[in-house]
């Protein structure tokens, strides 16, 4: 069961509370996912956020208008042309101290949402104009549960003013996936962080730290397997074993 809807679930906004999210925004930049690598984050990163109560259905187009309402400064004038990048930031499951303690700072990683362009494409004059400001390109319409979003991860996004030709700035490069740990080969993982199957050292439902093995999806609820006795039957194995799928 997974614990945001669906991209095609409705959501009645009337009857469903929303959560908080926090947007963490900067000009002609992402963030790198080591700056949150406190919890909370600090104050100055904080200083460079809002805090955003949204439902999973939230657009990048709704994300946007909330942004550049709240603080319009960000946006170069004209702002027409304007590409608003957005990233997920979030923990990195696999990141567990090798001493084992708890004090240790965590790893974020984070994933292309998507991006914006204002006002992009029109042929009439654009400056500033609002109508045109509502006019947006790009993934405009993808939402949060489109990106499998967990309550609790954040919200990057990068303000890219137009080149000075006038053109659409592109997106920098999305940041290298992370695989193993620090330093050290490993086995392949699963999406959920964990050594996938393949891996030698055993076939139990659960790790050393309580993380199932297998194929579950980060943002769902773990499979739910019953767990076999010493010497005794009947515990069911998980089956199948299919591919890993990227997260």
């Amino acid at each position: 069961m997974a614990l945001q809807p669906t991209p095609d679930q409705k959501i009645d906004r009337q009857t469903t509370t929303p959560f908080l999210l926090r947007l963490y925004y900067r000009s002609n930049g992402f963030h790198s996912p080591n700056e949150f690598s406190t919890v909370p984050p600090p104050s100055w990163l904080q200083q460079s956020s809002l805090q955003i109560y949204t439902w999973p259905s939230c657009t990048l187009a709704e994300l946007t208008t909330l942004l550049t309402t709240a603080l319009p400064s960000l946006l170069p004038s004209p702002s027409v042309g304007t590409r608003i990048g957005y990233r997920l930031v979030f923990p990195d499951t696999r990141s567990v101290p090798a001493s084992g303690g708890s004090d240790a700072p965590g790893r974020w990683l984070s994933k292309e949402l998507g991006s914006v362009i204002l006002g992009h494409g029109d042929d009439y004059d654009q400056e500033n104009d609002p109508a045109a400001l509502g006019r947006m390109d790009g993934d405009a319409q993808k939402t949060l549960a489109d990106a499998r979003f967990v309550i609790g991860d954040y919200i990057s996004c990068a303000v890219f003013p137009p080149l000075a030709d006038g053109s659409v700035a592109p997106l920098p490069p999305a940041t290298p996936a992370i695989r193993g740990t620090p330093g050290r080969g490993g086995p392949p993982r699963g999406e959920n962080g964990r050594p996938s199957r393949s891996g030698r050292g055993g076939d139990r439902a659960f790790g050393p730290m309580g993380v199932p093995h297998g194929e579950w999806r980060r943002g769902e609820r773990v499979p739910e397997y019953a767990r076999s006795g010493r010497g005794g039957g009947g515990g069911e194995r998980e089956r199948g074993g299919g591919r890993n799928r990227p997260y």
